[in-house]
């Protein structure tokens, strides 16, 4: 048996879609999930991302938007299409979510100095 399955890390390209087909809620959104490939290069690869139900609700919840960055694991989808213009057959990929969830970055704390400590003790090695 094969699995199909993915689990990405990455950041929302642009404002997330929400959608209700039929009575059902569809959430879209593209992220950029960079890879280092070796010293000093970087890869960014483009996908796209069908989030259904429960999900949308989640991300209005947190705020879902540009930039975020998500946890996304699913599995690869195939879309096909018509193209209206040239009638040729089209398909795309995209990554049909099972669970994703917003990453959130660790909360910034100053760093303080120790308070320097005195004392008049004589100190022997």
């Amino acid at each position: 048996m094969y699995n199909n399955r993915v689990d990405l890390k990455g950041n929302l390209t642009r404002e997330p879609e929400y959608k209700d087909i039929k009575g059902t809620k569809l959430l879209t959104f593209r992220i950029a999930v960079n890879e280092s490939i070796g010293k000093d290069k970087e890869e960014t690869t483009y996908i796209d991302v069908e989030a259904w139900r429960n999900h949308s609700d989640y991300a209005e919840a947190v705020g879902l938007k540009k930039g975020d960055r998500v946890h996304v694991t699913g599995r690869i989808k195939p879309n096909t299409w018509t193209d209206k213009e040239t009638g040729a057959n089209r398909e795309k990929l995209s990554v049909a979510a099972q669970t994703f969830s917003k990453v959130y970055k660790p909360a910034s704390r100053p760093v303080s100095k120790p308070a320097a400590v005195q004392t008049n003790e004589e100190v022997t090695f």
